[in-house]
């Protein structure tokens, strides 16, 4: 790709029901958030061809912070992707004796939503994020500070919660953390879940 063929991405839209918990005004707010985060990042990946057009000297300092603030908008909009899909559709049971529910008891003995929520609960702003290691054949959970620290590298995402103040705060105020990761949890569809995991595993 040359310098001058940067791609923009253009925001998806979600299909979302009403949900338990999560109110519709939050998720407005939500939704415009994740914009943001698509313009953020086209604005830096052309911003970062006419600096480098400009030549990267002249430039450097310019070219540094763009470049660590990149993968940040980058994550944002990805991982908040990976977020709304998860509530399409409606909320679906985990499928019983399906292949991720028999991945989850043999890792988990059947806690795994308690271990994901004490990663959610823990303090600060990030994410709790669910991969699957295809060459080790076992689930990674973990927590993602500031949405661009702290990922697995290379794993698919299975199950991605935000746990930034932006996502409860409207609904359950600044100490409703753990509210709002139990209604997350009512919501999900697990249909869109296990399909991610079928799709690696």
């Amino acid at each position: 790709m040359l310098l001058s063929e940067v791609m923009d991405y253009t925001a998806k839209k979600f299909d979302l029901p009403k949900m338990e918990g999560i109110s519709d005004e939050s998720v407005k707010q939500h939704i415009g958030l994740y914009e943001g985060y698509v313009k953020n990042f086209n604005a830096i990946a052309n911003k970062l061809v006419e600096y480098a057009k400009e030549g990267t000297d002249k430039n450097a300092i310019a070219l540094g912070e763009l470049i660590r603030r990149k993968s940040f908008e980058f994550d944002g909009m990805r991982l908040h992707e990976y977020y709304f899909e998860q509530f399409e559709g409606g909320s679906t049971p985990l499928t019983i004796n399906g292949p991720l529910c028999k991945a989850f008891e043999k890792e988990y003995h059947g806690y795994f939503n308690e271990y994901l929520k004490a990663i959610g609960n823990m303090r600060g702003p990030g994410w709790a994020i669910l991969y699957y290691d295809p060459v080790g054949k076992q689930f990674q959970a973990g927590f993602a500070g500031e949405q661009h620290q702290g990922h697995f590298v290379t794993l698919p995402v299975i199950l991605a919660l935000d746990v930034w103040e932006h996502a409860f705060i409207l609904d359950h105020g600044a100490s409703g953390k753990g509210k709002y990761i139990d209604a997350f949890f009512k919501n999900l569809n697990w249909s869109v879940i296990e399909k991610r995991f079928s799709e690696v595993a």
